[in-house]
């Protein structure tokens, strides 16, 4: 009789134990995934960035080809589908054209770009009226062969500010609890985002600077 009242508390505690344990468990789990993504997703956004600022370098400063570099860029991190496997070149670049797209219309409302240089100061004391044959108007330009600056290099720095959404079922609303430690402007712009979308978004953030290839040019874009 002890010892089926001894095999009977036994087997509850290891109940008790499993139903305590089995959730922690999981509940690690899918954080590890959901870290080893956003390791993955700011690896990505950090190579997605260097291609835009040279885009932007080679392009005076164009941001029209800064965004779409960027979207571009982060295509790789939208899940997409092909309907044959192996697909062909031309599934391949439709899925990569549609990832892009989702991509963009998602940075209209959950990305921020700022310029670093070339500075307010740079602009007001250095820039030039220029007539731009390409577009058949007059530009203001900060030129890259302008006399002041022949003896060092003009800088086009970036600092971009991206919202990744969370996916992972329970790690996502445990890593935006914990996000109140990194009290940082970007958590906070994706966090006044995350709330209108009603989805958990998590900030990437980089600022990266790289010699001007082309004129800088204020208007381009009017």
């Amino acid at each position: 009789m002890c010892s089926k009242r001894r095999l009977s508390l036994t087997s509850g505690q290891a109940s008790i134990e499993a139903v305590v344990v089995l959730p922690l468990l999981l509940l690690t789990a899918l954080l590890i995934v959901q870290l080893l993504w956003l390791v993955f997703a700011q690896s990505t956004f950090n190579v997605a960035v260097a291609f835009a600022v040279r885009a932007g370098s080679l392009n005076h400063g164009n941001t029209q080809a800064i965004e779409r570099t960027l979207s571009a860029g982060m295509a790789s991190l939208q899940p997409q589908r092909v309907e044959e496997e192996p697909a062909t070149r031309s599934e391949l670049r439709t899925a990569h054209w549609r990832a892009t797209l989702q991509q963009h219309l998602h940075a209209q409302f959950a990305r921020k770009i700022t310029v670093h240089q070339p500075t307010a100061e740079q602009l007001k004391t250095q820039i030039e009226r220029r007539y731009d044959l390409a577009s058949g108007r007059w530009l203001n330009e900060l030129a890259v062969d302008h006399p002041a600056l022949r003896q060092r290099e003009t800088m086009l720095e970036l600092e971009v500010w991206w919202c990744l959404p969370l996916q992972v079922p329970l790690a996502a609303q445990v890593i935006m609890e914990l996000r109140s430690w990194w009290d940082a402007p970007a958590q906070r712009f994706c966090a006044l985002r995350a709330e209108v979308l009603g989805q958990p978004l998590w900030a990437l953030q980089q600022r990266l600077s790289q010699p001007l290839l082309s004129g800088y040019r204020e208007g381009l874009n009017d």
